[in-house]
């Protein structure tokens, strides 16, 4: 049941049967105000001159109020915009602090980068295997953050093209390591099985830099 303090009106929670059938003196936990709570439809019993000291007062539970329950809807609502936010703007995020997308990569959220500014591919090698089951290119090199600030390193694509330049062939290709901090470098590593007849030259570049 719901009893109400008398001084303050804060409203509290209490099993009705701690009030027994005479009553029971409770404390507000909130003003300390004691007050005799009679169980409902109870009269208040006359004294006793030689009876027992009365109980003491037992601290009432309090109960949620409405403004309780609306302050939780609240906090959860900002959370989850909070959370959104978070997710619909990551690649801004990584952008500016490239450390993040650690966190984005552990929960499933891909990154898209805008530009590629300060990071260069180089030593950029290709060699051809002939294997038990067929040809295998293989496709090797590093990157290089020039600048002084870490960076995300984007997915690559490898490109095969024949000697007029037209494009035989295109597959991703994914650096060693997603950031790389200042002056730092990385390395990638791709092998490709049966590759296209007529293959003269690879190229290596950035997604967010490749058209198409």
């Amino acid at each position: 049941m719901i009893i109400r303090c008398f001084a303050c009106s804060t409203r509290f929670r209490i099993d009705p049967a701690a009030l027994g059938v005479s009553g029971r003196r409770v404390r507000c936990t909130s003003c300390g105000h004691v007050w005799l709570e009679l169980p409902q439809g109870g009269v208040a019993p006359r004294p006793e001159p030689n009876g027992p000291a009365p109980a003491s007062p037992a601290p009432p539970v309090p109960a949620r109020s409405h403004a309780e329950w609306i302050g939780w809807l609240v906090a959860g609502f900002v959370v989850a915009v909070v959370l959104t936010g978070l997710a619909l703007g990551r690649n801004t995020i990584v952008a500016a602090w490239p450390d993040t997308v650690r966190a984005y990569d552990s929960a499933g959220l891909t990154i898209r980068v805008a530009h590629t500014d300060g990071l260069r591919i180089a030593e950029i090698e290709s060699e051809r295997v002939q294997g038990g089951n067929g040809a295998v290119l293989l496709v090797r090199g590093v990157i290089e953050n020039t600048i002084e600030h870490s960076r995300t390193v984007p997915p690559l694509w490898a490109v095969l093209a024949d000697e007029d330049g037209t494009q035989l062939h295109r597959w991703r290709v994914a650096a060693v390591s997603s950031v790389l901090d200042a002056g730092k470098t990385t390395t990638f590593e791709s092998w490709l099985a049966d590759p296209p007849e007529g293959a003269a030259r690879v190229t290596v570049g950035f997604v967010a830099d490749v058209q198409g």
